[in-house]
């Protein structure tokens, strides 16, 4: 009898609920104050617009900046090494055009947790506020991902929003110490 009541209350409270709480859910890709890169859940930024949230038509993140890419339409793959210097290395080097559909293969070779954002400066300067406030929050996003050390990730991105873009680790402390560069697309 007791484990019914349990169980009522529960369904009770979960009904109270607000829906946009509901409807923020889970997503393809997320975020959340997990341990581990693979736990999405949490509220949609990847691909930010300028007030930090956002999504394009169809429900796909979009970003000032482009939006996910097809991987069956890669025009190039650079790989990205995330190092606890807190410095990003590209190979080969960054030299985007806007319509470049790029698969970014990131590494975190440190032994530390790194994360690889893409977006505008806005977006970036809002997800690293974000981050402020919630700093274990993980990343699994169409722009965004966590690697813990030693973990590697594929990102695809196609460039086709503003000329400037923006690529950080929003971790508190690491963006600020270096660990962010900033590309403009040629035409």
């Amino acid at each position: 009898m007791f484990h019914k009541k349990k169980i009522r209350i529960l369904v009770l409270g979960a009904s109270l609920i607000s829906p946009g709480i509901w409807a923020a859910g889970f997503h393809d890709g997320g975020h959340s104050g997990g341990d581990t890169a693979e736990t999405a859940s949490g509220h949609p930024h990847g691909g930010m617009h300028a007030d930090g949230h956002g999504h394009a038509q169809g429900g796909h993140m979009a970003s000032a900046v482009g939006s996910q890419g097809d991987p069956n339409n890669v025009t190039r793959t650079i790989d990205v090494e995330l190092l606890d210097s807190m410095r990003l290395t590209f190979s080969p080097a960054l030299n985007l055009k806007r319509g470049d559909v790029v698969r970014f293969v990131v590494r975190n070779t440190g032994a530390i947790r790194h994360e690889f954002s893409i977006g505008s400066a806005a977006e970036q300067d809002a997800h690293r506020a974000m981050m402020r406030q919630t700093p274990d929050m993980v990343h699994k996003d169409p722009n965004s991902v966590t690697l813990d050390p030693g973990q590697t990730r594929d990102l695809v991105w196609a460039f086709t929003g503003e000329d400037q873009v923006v690529f950080a680790c929003n971790i508190p402390g690491h963006s600020e110490a270096g660990m962010t560069t900033s590309v403009i697309l040629a035409d």
